[in-house]
């Protein structure tokens, strides 16, 4: 792999973590000093994203006597490409509809159960989102090393980026399901002082503890397949998955209840992971090593 590619990844990296340190300081700035509110956050994020933006072009231009190919007004325009920009902005949007649509009806159904479960299932839901913001940092690094070895031709840099990323993902994974199991009562302690809440929370805990093993899968191949532009397939695969887990709960939430929702959920959670797995082999014999193109 070029060292291009390489830096890529630590480029990406650097630019996340200027946009992330930028909100924070304007969130400060405009809620705190400038007392603007609500309107402040919304600002802070908009200010970041701007000057994440600048950096990335002043790194892209720096970049240029490093291999990066000439910036051309018309090659932004080549109807191929918008073509496929467009495609894939459209499956990735569908594929987030579909993830939201199934947390959505996920809350709807604990919501008929009564107050106690939609804020217990809330609170537990939390857990979930802690657990995706390290599991979420691994699809990211999948991302760019797959999309690095990809645009090098490197079969072999692929696998190993799967595998180097599954190793520390299903890692990360098992830590977080033990933090769960272990500490789960005192966070959900800390969380809120409803005394139901906090009962009905505990009961359903062990569901929460057991996702991040289940969930891992489809967020390292989420990563996968973004970084391989393969979004299509990841699309499809998201609605079979809703489609699954819309099934499930139908099945289940009568005569289970809560547990049956949760149960409902982490088989959602499995079919993303169980619906892209088969589909891993067909991307890497898809690159084909640049000796290859010239015979």
């Amino acid at each position: 792999m070029s060292c291009l590619a390489i830096c890529s990844v630590r480029i990406a990296l650097a630019t996340q973590v200027c946009i992330n340190v930028v909100n924070v300081i304007a969130v400060l700035l405009y809620v705190y000093g400038f007392g603007w509110g609500v309107e402040g956050i919304g600002a802070a994020t908009a200010t970041a994203d701007a000057l994440g933006f600048v950096f990335g072009a002043v790194v892209l231009w720096h970049l240029r006597p490093r291999g990066l190919a000439p910036f051309r007004v018309g090659a932004m325009l080549e109807p191929a490409a918008l073509k496929r920009l467009i495609s894939i902005n459209r499956d990735i949007f569908l594929r987030t509809m579909c993830l939201l649509g199934s947390f959505g009806w996920f809350a709807h159904l604990g919501a008929r159960q009564g107050d106690a479960i939609l804020a217990a299932n809330a609170l537990l839901l939390n857990f979930q989102t802690f657990m995706a913001y390290g599991l979420d940092g691994f699809a990211h690094a999948a991302e760019a090393l797959v999309g690095a070895a990809i645009g090098a031709r490197d079969r072999q840099a692929f696998r190993q980026a799967v595998k180097v990323n599954l190793f520390w993902s299903v890692l990360g994974a098992l830590g977080f399901s033990l933090a769960y199991w272990s500490t789960g009562g005192w966070i959900i302690e800390q969380l809120t002082d409803q005394t139901a809440v906090r009962v009905a929370a505990e009961r359903f805990l062990p569901w929460a503890a057991l996702s991040p093993l289940v969930s891992v899968w489809g967020f390292l191949l989420d990563g996968v397949f973004i970084g391989a532009t393969r979004t299509h397939e990841l699309m499809r695969s998201m609605a079979i998955s809703l489609a699954v887990f819309l099934a499930a709960s139908w099945a289940l939430v009568g005569p289970f209840g809560n547990h049956g929702l949760w149960a409902a959920l982490l088989i959602f959670m499995a079919a993303r992971g169980l619906t892209l797995s088969p589909l891993v082999p067909r991307i890497a014999r898809a690159i084909r090593p640049a000796a290859a193109q010239l015979q």
